[in-house]
């Protein structure tokens, strides 16, 4: 199925490259704002429709692409404008410039790990542990992972081993398990580049600790994995702050600030789960709204709120 998905998007792409005559017809037309995104984004609480809100402008047209086709479409001059990731790697591979969220409307998406409470008070000195992993992932950090892995061909394994490596986060050579530490920890992750790279991240920096890890990284997104921890099915992964509040705990607010809304998850999954939020990274993989270089130096787009003052001339 993630196959065909991908499959139809890139048609839907070629599609785009056919109609009109191709990208610079598209891409230079005055009267039109074309914004890249992926289904999702135009029905999320905060996607779309509220993001149209908060700002007071309409996009013209909507390209419907997979998410990491956006980037692609910017880039290539078959939209405007894109939306994304923060730590996409491909933002970088196409020169594309971030535009500020001038008017605070992302959530915050710190990413951090979570751990049930029972294996936390079993093992305190996860805390510490992983906080040594979580505070050197800063963006510049996010995005070099991620550009190894979608743009240089690394598998997330190999990229998690040689940035621990080049940190001396762990050591050369095979682990060997703590016989003190006779309770494993069952180690979940999402299944996109990034949580891959940060399961075998921790995978590798437990296991250099003497930790007995099982493997359940790529078990599933929000829908499977949230469950699965909240049951005790795992005990450990990395989720996005942002993703706690809106998307787990249903909150009806968008919260920008990374502090606030580490607070917010923190207090509701410890009272209502007993799931236990570590110190969250520095990097924010908040979305971002994109554009060419080329167009920002053209029409001076630095600010999101510049595509609403030029839709307005």
């Amino acid at each position: 199925m993630k196959v065909l998905s991908k499959l139809m998007a890139i048609v839907l792409l070629g599609v785009f490259f056919i109609s009109g005559c191709g990208a610079d017809e598209t891409a230079r037309d005055e009267k039109r704002l074309k914004l890249a995104t992926s289904a999702e984004w135009t029905q999320r609480a905060d996607g779309l429709p509220n993001f149209q809100q908060h700002y007071g402008f309409e996009f013209p047209e909507l390209a419907i692409v997979d998410l990491g086709l956006a980037y692609q479409a910017v880039g290539t001059g078959l939209a405007h404008v894109g939306i994304g990731d923060a730590t996409e790697g491909r933002i970088a591979q196409y020169d594309l410039v971030v535009l500020e969220d001038d008017r605070l409307f992302f959530p915050a998406y710190n990413p951090a790990p979570l751990v049930r409470g029972e294996i936390l008070q079993t093992y305190p000195e996860l805390r510490e542990i992983l906080y040594q992993l979580s505070s050197g992932l800063d963006l510049e950090t996010l995005i070099m992972l991620n550009k190894k892995v979608s743009l240089e061909g690394m598998m997330p394994q190999e990229a998690a081993r040689q940035y621990l490596l080049e940190q001396d986060l762990i050591s050369d050579g095979r682990p060997e398990a703590d016989p003190d530490k006779d309770r494993p920890v069952v180690l979940g992750g999402k299944t996109f580049t990034e949580a891959l790279t940060l399961g075998y991240l921790t995978k590798y920096l437990l296991q250099d600790r003497g930790f007995r890890v099982i493997d359940q990284i790529g078990l599933g997104e929000v829908a499977v994995i949230t469950p699965a921890l909240f049951s005790g099915q795992i005990d450990l992964y990395w989720e996005y702050t942002g993703t706690g509040l809106m998307n787990v705990m249903n909150y009806d607010r968008v919260v920008s600030d990374p502090e606030e809304c580490f607070e917010l998850v923190k207090q509701w999954y410890r009272e209502n789960h007993d799931v236990v939020w570590l110190d969250y990274a520095p990097a924010n993989n908040t979305f971002v709204l994109f554009t060419s270089r080329e167009l920002h130096e053209e029409h001076g787009w630095t600010g999101i709120s510049d595509l609403g003052q030029y839709l307005g001339q």
